[in-house]
């Protein structure tokens, strides 16, 4: 499930782009993204197995009755309230991308459709059993790009050296961002700790850590092998400058690959991978933000629910108004990285804090490990920052 969660329409047209426009000479960014989701996954499921307190909570209650109030709160809000609006809008257009194959020139009604049925399963409280069946077809829309990846990897060693050695430039700076930010989300650094919290609740503190780290970092494998595949495809059927946008040509060269089969089933899994994101954003913002704010995190709540829908119709209003749909979906990853040291920061001093006992906080090579995370986000986002400001 976790796997899945990672390969929502931001992952497929990130490394679509990438793959397309630099080959693999931005892969060294994954790996990074690897290590840091491995690191600060694991200090998200520690606090919150250790307190058996939800990472919102664990921040209200870090900050104290003023600072927690007044500062952290309003800093998760910021950070995965409008953070989660930005991936919305993200999700919502890849759906849209994906059903749009089927039915052209209906970009804007399929927009307000999803939003309209994921506002009455958030209210109605019956999501859960239609994010079984699209995770279901993610799935096997990862399956078609990782067999694609293996069957052209010859294709792959015989491109130029430039499209596969790594390099970063200043021009690459968005991708890199957008790369980090689909990899690590904030928004799921809450959700994890608390599925976690749920699943080894009762299980030995020992025994559950160990069982937590060892299928994270499975599901995050997992999902990193698969972006790599995407972008291993991309670089292989893109090499060819293309009148598409990426995402059509993927699917359209896809296609030719497996005609009848290949351009259906990837846009089906980019629908399935819009949709289930798109209903998990606004929950997981209602999760976040009701337990940074002290209301109530019941998902029958009036609070939750209100927050989860605030962050659907933002999110719904950005993609109606986005001219180049692919672009925002791209652009919303590298927000989100963009906002990703502040979440980092809370969650690295949290593990560090009177919260967690002695022998559970961090140890010095995870601390170093974290802050150079940290370092290396905000050195990025303000090299983006820096090229985006008039001089």
């Amino acid at each position: 499930m976790v796997a899945a969660a990672f390969i929502g329409p931001g992952t497929l047209a990130t490394a679509t782009a990438a793959g397309a426009s630099s080959g693999l000479a931005l892969a060294w960014s994954l790996l990074f993204a690897l290590i840091a989701t491995v690191v600060l996954q694991e200090l998200a499921m520690r606090s919150s197995l250790v307190t058996q307190e939800d990472l919102a909570a664990l921040a209200r209650q870090f900050g104290g009755p003023l600072w927690g109030r007044w500062l952290i709160a309003p800093l998760i809000v910021l950070a995965i309230g409008v953070g989660n609006a930005a991936y919305q809008s993200g999700n919502l257009s890849g759906a849209a991308i994906g059903l749009t194959t089927f039915f052209p020139e209906r970009f804007a009604s399929i927009i307000l459709f999803l939003s309209a049925i994921a506002a009455i399963l958030i209210l109605s409280n019956r999501y859960r059993w239609l994010e079984r069946s699209l995770v279901a077809l993610v799935v096997l829309m990862a399956v078609l790009f990782l067999g694609l990846a293996f069957t052209l990897l010859p294709n792959l060693l015989a491109l130029p050296a430039e499209r596969l050695t790594p390099r970063f430039s200043q021009n690459d700076t968005l991708l890199v961002l957008a790369l980090i930010g689909t990899t690590i989300v904030p928004y799921n650094l809450f959700l994890h700790a608390t599925a976690a919290r749920r699943k080894w609740g009762n299980t030995p503190l020992h025994a559950a850590l160990r069982e937590a780290r060892w299928e994270s970092f499975i599901a995050i494998t997992i999902g990193a092998v698969i972006t790599l595949a995407i972008m291993s495809v991309a670089t292989v059927l893109l090499a060819t400058p293309s009148d598409l946008s990426a995402l059509d040509a993927l699917i359209y060269q896809v296609e030719r690959r497996l005609p009848g089969v290949g351009g259906a089933l990837v846009a089906t899994g980019l629908f399935a991978a819009g949709c289930s994101s798109a209903l998990a954003a606004p929950i997981a913002a209602g999760w976040a933000v009701c337990g940074a704010l002290g209301l109530s995190t019941d998902e029958r709540g009036a609070a939750f629910k209100s927050v989860s829908l605030v962050v659907l119709v933002i999110g719904a209003g950005l993609a109606l108004l986005a001219s180049r749909p692919q672009a925002l979906i791209v652009t919303a990853q590298a927000a989100n990285a963009m906002l990703l040291p502040l979440v980092a920061l809370i969650l690295l001093l949290i593990a560090n804090s009177k919260l967690i006992p002695d022998r559970w906080k961090n140890s010095k090579l995870i601390n170093l490990l974290a802050s150079a995370i940290i370092a290396l986000v905000i050195a990025l986002a303000a090299v983006k920052l820096r090229a985006l400001l008039p001089v």
